[in-house]
C-alpha cells in the first residue's frame, strides 16, 4: 500500500512533493491515514482539534518524545525507492539465488524494458529518478556518485535502519519550528522520550503497567503538547499562588503551594521505583553484591546516633573485588531525588526575556547544585537535636567525601529529563565542564569536590550499557524485560522510567488539577475560571465529536470506497516549515 502511493499519484498529476521533503508525501492515501490518526487522538484526549506539532509527535517514535503511529506521508518515498532498488539490482546484477551461487542472468526481453533509466519514460522510473538520489544520499551517507553503490551492494536493512534514522532527526526538526511559544523552554525534557514509552512500550499483561482512563488521557495530553485548558487568547493565572498559569499544565508542578500537596509524594514513589531497580541492576553489572539501603542513619561520623540520612538510597560497594567487579575505589554510591522544573512564563526579575536561564537544563543542574551546595554558606550550621552537635551542611559532603561515600543527586523534570549527573552513571552521557553547577571553591570547597568526582573517572558511568553487554552474553536469544520491546536492560529501565513519569507525576498533575477546583483564573477577568469540558477526566472518551467521526467512517468503510482530497495541517509543513 504505500509503495503503490507514490506511483497513483504520479500518474494522476498529483506529485509536488520536492525531493529533500520526501518524507512529506501528499496523496489522498496519506491524507485519509492522517485523519484517522487525529481522530483517534482526539477522541481519546477529548479534544475537538489538534495542532501542527502534535499531529508531528505523534508521528514521533517513542524513544524521540512521540508515540509512534507512523504515516503513508513518511513511508511512501522511501518504501517505493528501496523496492524498486531491489527491483534493478535484480534487472542489473541478476536474481539473487544464495551466498554460494552465481547469480541469474535475465533474458534481454525483460532487462531491456529498463534500458536507458536516466530517460526512460516509465513512471516507475521518473518517479526514481526524482526521489532516488535523496534516498541514496540517507542509504550511503554520501553527497556524489552513490547511485551505484546504493542499487547493487547496499544492504536493505541498513538502508531501513538510516531511513527510520533521518525520518526521525527530521520529523524533530519540523517539530521544534512549530512549537508554540509556551513549549520553548523545555524541548529537550518534550523530546527526551521517557513519558511516551511509558505510556505505549510496556507490555499490558502486566497489571502494573496498565494506567486508570483519566491518568492516561492526562500524560497523552502532556506529551503531545495539547491545551489541557482553552482560554483562547485569554492570559491565566493561577488562583492558589497568583502567578501566570500555562494552557499544557507545566504550571502544575512549579505552583509553591500545589507542590507542598504533591511534591513528597511524588519524590517517595522514585525513591522506592529507584530503590527496586538498583537491586537487579547494581548486581547484574557487579557493582554491589548486597542489597540496596533506603535513607539510611548513622552514614555522617560526626553524627551517628542521630536521625541524620544524607541519602534517599545507596549501595554498599563490595571491599574485595574480583574479576568480574566494577573496579572502584569508593566504599558507598548513594542517590538523592530531586524534582524539578522549568519556569514556562519567568517573571522579568527572574530573566523572563533571557531563555536560557529559565530552560528545563538549566534548571537541572541547578537543583544538582542544591544537593552538592547544602545551604547557602558554611557558617550556617543546624544543631542536631539527638547528639547536640552543631554541623553545616558543607561539613556533612565534607565528612562523606573524605569517607569515599559519592553523593549522585538523581534530578527529574516533570516530563522525566534526568539531569546530567544520574544521565552519566546510568547513560555514559558526557557532562561539557568540570564545573557546570558553577560551585565556589573558595566557600564550598567540598561541595566543589564532591560535584567534580561525581563526574570523573573515580564514579562509575554508563551502567545500563554494561549491563547490556552481560546481559547478550549470557542471554544472547531472550528479552530482558520479556517483550520484543525491552530487548536489553538499557531499554527495559528507560521504560520502567517512563512508568514512574506516568504514574508519578502523572498522579500528582491530576491532584494539582483537583486541588485548583475550577481551574485557572483569566486575568481580563480574574474572577472568571477557564473551566472546560476538557478537563473533566473522568468523562468517557465515546462521548466525543471526534470518536464519532472514527463510528461513522467504520460505517462509510462498508460502502465502496472513495478517496476524497481531505486537506489536513499534516500536508501544509512546506507553508509553515521554512529550511
Amino acid at each position: 500500500l504505500f509503495e503503490s502511493s507514490p506511483l497513483i499519484s504520479h500518474a494522476s498529476n498529483n506529485s509536488n512533493c520536492q525531493p529533500y521533503r520526501w518524507h512529506q508525501w501528499d496523496s489522498p492515501t496519506t491524507q485519509a491515514f492522517d485523519e484517522l490518526n487525529k481522530n483517534v487522538i482526539l477522541a481519546l484526549t477529548q479534544k475537538e482539534d489538534m495542532p501542527l506539532h502534535s499531529q508531528l509527535l505523534t508521528n514521533i517514535d517513542t524513544k524521540g518524545g512521540g508515540i509512534g503511529i507512523t504515516s503513508p506521508r513518511l513511508k511512501a518515498i522511501p518504501s517505493f525507492i528501496l523496492a524498486t532498488k531491489t527491483t534493478l539490482d535484480t534487472i542489473y546484477n541478476g536474481v539473487y539465488l544464495g551466498k554460494h551461487h552465481k547469480r541469474y542472468i535475465l533474458p534481454q526481453s525483460i532487462t531491456s524494458l529498463y534500458e536507458n533509466q536516466a530517460s526512460n519514460p516509465s513512471q516507475l522510473l521518473q518517479l526514481f529518478n526524482k526521489f532516488g538520489p535523496e534516498i541514496a544520499t540517507v542509504c550511503t551517507k554520501k553527497e556524489s556518485n552513490q547511485m551505484e553503490p546504493f542499487i547493487s551492494s547496499t544492504k536493505l536493512n541498513i538502508c531501513h535502519e538510516q531511513v527510520n534514522t533521518s525520518i526521525a532527526d527530521r520529523l524533530q526538526v519540523d517539530v521544534i519550528s512549530t512549537f508554540e511559544s509556551d513549549s520553548k523552554h523545555n524541548i529537550e525534557e518534550i523530546l527526551d522520550g521517557k513519558l511516551g514509552q511509558g505510556l505505549l512500550d510496556l507490555p499490558r499483561y502486566d497489571q502494573r503497567n496498565r494506567q486508570p482512563n483519566n491518568l492516561f488521557r492526562f500524560n497523552l495530553l502532556r506529551c503531545l503538547r495539547l491545551n489541557i485548558w482553552e482560554s483562547i487568547d485569554a492570559e491565566l493565572i493561577c488562583p492558589l499562588c497568583k502567578q501566570n498559569f500555562d494552557k499544557k499544565g507545566d504550571h502544575l508542578y512549579q505552583c509553591s503551594v500545589i507542590g507542598k500537596k504533591t511534591n513528597t509524594k511524588m519524590h517517595d514513589r522514585w525513591n522506592s521505583s529507584w530503590h527496586e531497580y538498583m537491586n537487579r541492576i547494581m548486581p547484574l553489572v557487579k557493582l554491589a553484591d548486597s542489597k540496596a539501603m533506603k535513607e539510611q542513619t548513622g552514614l555522617v561520623k560526626s553524627l551517628r546516633g542521630s536521625r541524620v540520612r544524607p541519602f534517599d538510597s545507596h549501595i554498599n560497594l563490595p571491599t574485595i573485588s574480583n574479576d568480574g567487579h566494577f573496579r572502584c575505589k569508593l566504599n558507598k554510591i548513594g542517590f538523592d531525588i530531586i524534582l524539578c522544573n522549568s519556569d514556562t512564563c519567568p517573571p522579568p526579575s527572574r530573566g523572563g526575556s533571557d531563555a536560557k536561564s529559565n530552560n528545563i537544563t538549566t534548571s537541572l543542574i541547578a537543583a544538582e547544585k542544591s544537593k552538592f551546595q547544602r545551604g547557602r554558606a558554611t557558617s550556617k550550621a543546624r544543631t542536631c537535636h539527638d547528639t547536640g552537635i552543631t554541623i553545616s551542611g558543607e561539613e556533612i559532603i565534607g565528612d562523606l567525601y573524605n569517607s569515599k561515600m559519592q553523593l549522585i543527586p538523581f534530578a527529574i523534570s516533570p516530563l522525566g529529563l534526568f539531569g546530567p549527573t544520574i544521565n552519566r552513571f546510568l547513560y555514559g552521557k558526557t557532562i561539557d565542564s568540570n564545573n557546570i553547577h558553577n560551585i565556589n571553591a573558595t566557600s564550598f570547597p567540598y561541595a566543589h569536590k564532591m560535584a567534580k568526582r561525581a563526574s570523573s573517572a573515580e564514579v562509575p558511568s554508563n551502567i545500563l550499557e554494561r549491563a547490556n553487554d552481560i546481559w547478550r552474553r549470557q542471554h544472547p536469544t531472550e528479552n530482558f524485560g520479556r517483550s520484543y520491546k525491552s530487548p536489553d536492560p538499557s531499554t527495559y529501565y528507560t521504560q520502567l522510567f517512563g512508568r514512574d513519569v506516568c504514574f508519578a507525576n502523572g498522579s500528582a498533575g491530576l491532584e494539582a488539577i483537583a486541588l485548583l477546583g475550577d481551574g485557572p483564573l483569566t486575568k481580563s477577568l480574574p474572577n472568571y475560571s477557564c473551566h472546560n469540558d476538557a478537563i473533566n477526566f473522568f468523562t468517557n472518551c465515546t462521548d466525543t465529536n471526534a470518536f464519532r467521526r472514527i463510528i461513522d467512517g467504520n460505517a462509510e468503510s462498508s460502502q465502496p470506497t472513495v478517496m476524497t482530497n481531505v486537506l489536513t495541517n499534516a500536508h501544509s509543513l512546506d507553508n509553515r516549515i521554512t529550511t
